[in-house]
């Protein structure tokens, strides 16, 4: 009887040591696979939330240019401030923007005030050149102000949005 006792206590245990080793290595495994599959995802979201801080950038540009008149009030007709416009609040038409650039860690809205931190990454700059433009929709070529907000970020990533500004019928 005693020995039916024995093999009975034998066979009821529990896991060997090598069990056990097998499953901490798989669970470790485990862990690691999905730890990697969060940091992943986190930087993914990460990136593309710079993105869009980006192209929000060159957008609220292209918006600020797109709010001043084509026209120079004072006449001239070549891309770039005029002589008296030394600052970007005295930008009084479209193509006064040619050549504006903001450094980066300097960037401001137009009316000076700077953006959060998190768009201090970035600087931008703008081009404003005179071109013809095919337009099929609106019958063919038209003269107009292609505008190019260029932002760059701190690691030398590019964004670029452009618009093409047709000339007011005179």
């Amino acid at each position: 009887m005693s020995s039916r006792i024995r093999c009975r206590m034998r066979d009821a245990g529990g896991l060997t040591l090598m069990e056990v080793m097998f499953a901490v290595m798989v669970l470790s495994f485990s862990v690691a696979a999905l730890t990697q599959a969060v940091v992943s995802g986190q930087s993914h979201t990460y990136e593309a939330m710079h993105s869009s801080r980006a192209v929000t950038l060159a957008e609220a540009m292209i918006d600020e240019v797109l709010s001043k008149p084509y026209v120079d009030p004072d006449g001239d007709v070549t891309a770039g401030p005029d002589a008296s416009e030394v600052s970007r609040d005295q930008f009084d038409c479209a193509d006064d923007y040619d050549g504006f650039t903001e450094a980066v860690g300097v960037v401001q809205d137009q009316s000076g005030v700077a953006y959060p931190d998190l768009y201090q990454k970035f600087g931008r700059s703008v081009t404003a050149t005179y071109t013809t433009e095919t337009l099929v929709d609106l019958g063919g070529d038209h003269d107009g102000l292609t505008v190019t907000a260029t932002v760059t970020d701190d690691k030398g990533r590019v964004w670029t949005v452009s618009r093409f500004i047709q000339e007011p019928a005179s």
